[in-house]
């Protein structure tokens, strides 16, 4: 018997994103196809990891900033829920002199704000590399397609 689930991840219709003014800039950029598919047993036992998937960037003029992400929305086949979520942020690099607290470890992502890295003020644009993880579902996860949203956002205060 094969087992099929496909999962895929709606940044939006966009392959780049962002919000500006002439002081604040967020900018999210998909680097490649943001798609996993699970059509095999190991599949569904082993983590898949798009390398380079996303890279955010960031400026922040005249305050320190916040840059924090959450599923916005998750759909899945009729009638199945879930509170825990199969995917992960996992920071790779930077060319950021102004980033304090990156949170280095993957982080799994929910339908709450969870906290990337936080960036002193700076006239300069800043890149933030993440791979993208889909943790293992196992055999919890009902036979479908899989959408969800990822939503960043800049805080400040």
């Amino acid at each position: 018997m094969r087992i099929f689930l496909l999962t895929t991840l709606i940044l939006f219709p966009l392959s780049s994103l962002f919000a500006q003014n002439g002081n604040n800039y967020l900018e999210v950029i998909t680097n490649t196809s943001l798609n996993f598919t699970c059509d095999a047993p190991e599949d569904l036992e082993t983590d898949q990891t798009i390398n380079s998937a996303i890279t955010v960037r960031v400026r922040s003029r005249n305050n320190n900033c916040t840059i924090s992400a959450k599923l916005s929305t998750f759909l899945g086949p009729s009638g199945f829920s879930t509170t825990t979520y199969p995917l992960q942020l996992d920071y790779t690099s930077t060319n950021s002199t102004r980033a304090y607290n990156v949170n280095t470890n993957p982080v799994t992502l929910t339908m709450s704000n969870q906290t990337l890295f936080n960036q002193y003020s700076s006239n300069s644009v800043f890149n933030y590399y993440y791979n993208l993880i889909l943790k293992a579902p196992g055999y919890t996860y009902p036979l479908g397609q899989y959408n969800f949203v990822i939503l960043f956002t800049m805080t400040q205060p």
